[in-house]
């Protein structure tokens, strides 16, 4: 009998720990600590990304994983709008030219092409536009219009296959060719069929469900004819799908029986199997794009518009998506609070701020944050109420703040100091870094203003450049030599703004605006690294739950908060952060843990 080193050129390891890198996978090892022979598997499954910034369903779906648009859709009403996913989360692209919904995209982000659909007052549109990853330019039209469509191939080498038009709606067997400049007909589906998904490319495409009774089928194209194929488990509309003629998947869609789906299939060129990975939220109207291994599908009708994004893998490790989880409750509900804002996930300091409503005033309270619960601890000496704060739990400080609008205090872990004054007293301003250097960023005196200070421990020094943009309700994070101004309302006029400005402890540079502009929120991490949560939108005020990631450069969509709400508390990293208080006097914490990745160990047993 062959041994398992002859068959597989490696011998079974006795090790005490388990491997933790993707390169181990198929390797068998016997765990001396738990007695068990393990190895590292590989598995197919759904996890939950961040949302579309602009909720809808039935926009069109390009590109791979890591790079792929979603553009147009239904809100409802039709939209325009476009936004890239770069693995991660969203941010937002080039309008459309032509508003619509139910159209079918083709191509990469850098090289997108998007064909028929329906426009507000036009059910069948026959309009053609190309990406460039930045705008849009409108091309020559397909010959017949139509929506619901399925679509696939290259921007010069693309294929529309079946949709719908008139009225009443009547499903059709065209196809037609595109070749970087014009479209033409080609031969016809063997069955008519809308609400389609299109895989692969002009020469070897696959055309997959639709409407009932014909929903489940699929067919094959060669670049000449099309052929029938394998069928789907069930009738499948609306389905999502990607990849090749000989490796795609298809997910999700509607079926009159069961109704929302969260099915996934896989194809091999012939036939389907059903996979064991399941769609976290079932539904139909999904942006897809990627392969049969790596997949994104953003938006999604089920049965409400939704903007969830979920993200497809067959990997050797486990992908758990960032999130919000409540965490403990303040002991006593507030807003506007100054809290340590370069604080931590597990030790957080949230100090004075006002109750309400009703609105007994200002509270002097301050309580420490251990990773679970708030305990309260000494009264600060200056209560206030839209203060700011940096430092950490143990070496905390607190500034500015309606009444005494220029007062600074120092936090030692146990008591209070007051230390020097401001040299320009404000309310509504940002706060970061720590108890020796900490810095104040614009807010509010008589007027907004772009006010930049610096705290050395003692004394403040007010620094001649200002914010490029002045305004109050902005939200700091990160050191005092590599800070971050996010947000705000430039009152006068009443808006709020998605200003980012970055600081080298000198001078403030603009960067990439917020996805959503807001004032008033919470944020956490550093410079080239951080997250900014909630808040709201003046004029309204609309509360927000959004989240979004910065990377040194741009901001892109992160998981949503559970209760949006503003001039609440923050603290910790891009990928712990820490959210407490706001609205109207609220006691809400919840914590945020950034996506993880970690190989699939499993123990093997005898069956």
């Amino acid at each position: 009998m062959a041994t398992y080193r002859e068959i597989h050129g490696k011998a079974v390891k006795s090790l005490s720990t388990d491997p933790s890198a993707e390169t181990d996978a198929g390797q068998i090892w016997y765990n001396t600590s738990s007695n068990t022979f393990k190895s590292i598997i590989s598995s197919s499954a759904w996890s939950s990304s961040s949302p579309l910034s602009t909720t809808r369903a039935f926009a069109a779906g390009f590109g791979i994983q890591t790079a792929s648009v979603a553009a147009g859709g239904n809100i409802p009403p039709h939209s325009n709008a476009t936004e890239e996913y770069n693995g991660t989360g969203w941010s937002t692209g080039g309008n459309l030219n032509t508003t619509r919904g139910y159209a079918a995209g083709i191509g990469t982000l850098t090289a997108g092409l998007i064909c028929g659909g329906e426009e507000p007052g036009t059910p069948a549109s026959q309009a053609t536009e190309e990406y460039n990853g930045t705008s849009w330019t409108s091309q020559n039209n397909l010959n017949a219009g139509r929506y619901a469509i399925g679509g696939s191939g290259t921007q010069t080498a693309g294929l529309a296959m079946g949709g719908s038009s008139g009225s009443p709606p009547t499903a059709k067997d065209l196809s037609e060719e595109y070749d970087g400049t014009s479209w033409t007909e080609g031969n016809n589906l063997n069955t008519a069929n809308s609400y389609i998904v299109g895989t692969g490319i002009q020469t070897a495409a696959v055309k997959v469900g639709g409407g009932a009774p014909t929903g489940n089928q699929s067919e094959n194209y060669d670049g000449t004819n099309w052929t029938n194929s394998g069928t789907l488990s069930q009738v499948q509309q609306g389905l999502g799908g990607c990849g090749v003629q000989t490796a795609s998947i298809v997910f999700g869609g509607d079926n009159p029986a069961p109704g929302v789906l969260t099915v996934t299939e896989n194809y091999d060129g012939s036939s389907w199997t059903t996979s064991p990975a399941t769609l976290g939220t079932g539904g139909q109207g999904f942006a897809p794009a990627g392969t049969s291994t790596s997949a994104v599908a953003g938006g999604i009708y089920s049965p409400a518009v939704v903007g969830t994004t979920q993200e497809f893998n067959v990997s050797s490790s486990v992908i758990t998506g960032a999130a919000w989880a409540s965490g403990g409750n303040l002991n006593e509900g507030r807003f506007g609070m100054g809290s340590a804002q370069n604080g931590t996930q597990t030790a957080a300091l949230c100090a004075t701020g006002t109750e309400g409503p009703p609105w007994p005033g200002i509270v002097t309270s301050v309580e420490e944050y251990d990773g679970s619960s708030w305990s309260e601890v000494n009264n600060n000496t200056t209560g206030r109420e839209s203060g700011s704060g940096a430092g950490t739990q143990t070496a905390g400080l607190i500034f500015g703040g309606d009444p005494d609008n220029d007062a600074t205090e120092e936090y030692d872990g146990t008591n209070w100091t007051t230390t020097g004054n401001m040299n320009t007293g404000r309310i509504h301003q940002g706060g970061c870094g720590v108890q020796t250097a900490g810095l104040s960023i614009g807010g509010y005196t008589t007027v907004k203003t772009g006010a930049t200070e610096e705290y050395d421990g003692s004394s403040w020094t007010t620094n001649p450049n200002s914010l490029n943009t002045p305004r109050y309700g902005v939200r700091g994070t990160g050191i005092q030599t590599a800070a971050l101004a996010i947000g705000g309302n430039t009152n006068p006029p009443n808006a709020s703004v998605g200003n980012t400005e970055e600081y080298d402890g000198s001078s403030w540079t603009a960067s990439g605006a917020l996805v959503t502009a807001r004032q008033d929120g919470g944020a956490a991490g550093t410079q080239t690294n951080a997250i900014y949560f909630s808040g709201d939108t003046e004029p309204g005020p609309t509360t927000r739950t959004q989240t979004e990631g910065y990377n040194g450069t741009a901001w892109v969509t992160a998981p949503s908060v559970s209760t949006g709400r503003s001039q609440g508390g923050s603290a910790g990293s891009a990928t712990a952060g820490l959210f407490f208080g706001g609205g109207a006097g609220g006691n809400a914490t919840e914590e945020f843990t950034g996506e993880t990745t970690a190989v699939n160990v499993k123990t093997l047993t005898q069956s």
